[in-house]
């Protein structure tokens, strides 16, 4: 099969995945739409299998060409980059592409790539962006890797995980300059800085709140930002859920205190990929991630 496979073909590929239009693809690539829609035929048949859903508008890929395209862009990468070493390019490059949770990707990010000391000719490419659109790149080959919580839909074939790390959500209210806190469970209503109801930890915590119906809360603020809802909680606005890792300092100096602990979540951060193969760096990422033991944030 390989045998009849042109590398043309694979970069035909990706130019339709990226515009959805045999049009646009066909002029991206110089040929006329009636040649390119052949050449796209003539590797689907050599594959045995449809790349793209035709009766899908806007264009779709297939759940296998999906993962072809994924492996074709990290196919072509590789042989661009092991070219241009063998002309000896001192400038050669290859991209490991990472999407990441916003609180993450600032909490790990750094640490990680700082204790990975194979980064000669590689360069990272990291976008802090929501889940929905990290799924979405992953599943279309745009991204490498995504750093993330944990997400039901990635756990299983034909995507990989490790875990980085656990932690845990604490409720927690803001404190006087005494370190006494300015909330309490049980008196009165209590004004809640919470977690937009379609992110991870906005579900997580909408479970613990359906459990205590004996805890009034009232709904003042809204955000998939934990940054932007501690800083809301430290100014005094009200109590919400809040990442162990994000809070340790200011548990310590007592600006905030937990409320309940039998109210706190058990939380966990992956790493997911693709089962197909990604370029040779990162692979290699893949294998530094993989060494690192499972830390508690």
């Amino acid at each position: 099969m390989l045998a009849n496979l042109e590398v043309k073909w694979l970069y035909d590929v990706i130019a339709l995945e990226e515009s959805r239009s045999f049009t646009l693809a066909a002029k991206s690539r110089n040929i006329s739409q009636s040649s390119f829609s052949r050449r796209i035929q003539a590797l689907e048949a050599s594959l045995g299998f449809s790349i793209f859903d035709r009766s899908a508008n806007p264009l779709q890929l297939t759940n296998r060409g999906k993962i072809f395209v994924g492996y074709a862009r990290n196919m072509l990468d590789d042989m661009d980059f092991q070219i241009s070493r063998i002309k000896g390019l001192s400038n050669t490059t290859q991209k490991i592409r990472i999407d990441a949770a916003p609180s993450l990707s600032v909490l790990l990010l750094p640490e990680i790539i700082a204790g990975y000391t194979d980064r000669k000719n590689k360069t990272f490419h990291v976008e802090s962006i929501n889940v929905n659109d990290a799924v979405f790149n992953l599943k279309e080959g745009k991204s490498d890797f995504i750093l993330s919580f944990y997400n039901e839909e990635l756990m299983n074939y034909p995507f990989i995980n490790h875990k980085i790390f656990d932690s845990a959500l604490h409720l927690v209210s803001p404190c006087d300059k005494n370190g006494r806190p300015l909330f309490y469970l049980h008196r009165g209503v209590l004004p809640l800085m919470k977690y937009a109801n379609d992110s991870y930890m906005g579900r997580q915590v909408n479970q613990v709140i359906d459990r205590k119906p004996e805890i009034t809360f009232s709904l003042t603020f809204v955000s998939s930002m934990s940054e932007l809802l501690k800083r809301m909680i430290l100014n005094g606005d009200g109590v919400g859920w809040l990442p162990q890792y994000s809070i340790k300092r200011e548990l310590e100096e007592g600006r905030l205190a937990i409320m309940d602990k039998s109210l706190s979540l058990p939380i966990g951060a992956y790493i997911y990929r693709s089962g197909s193969r990604l370029n040779q760096s990162a692979e290699r990422f893949w294998h530094h991630i993989k060494s690192r033991s499972t830390a508690t944030a």
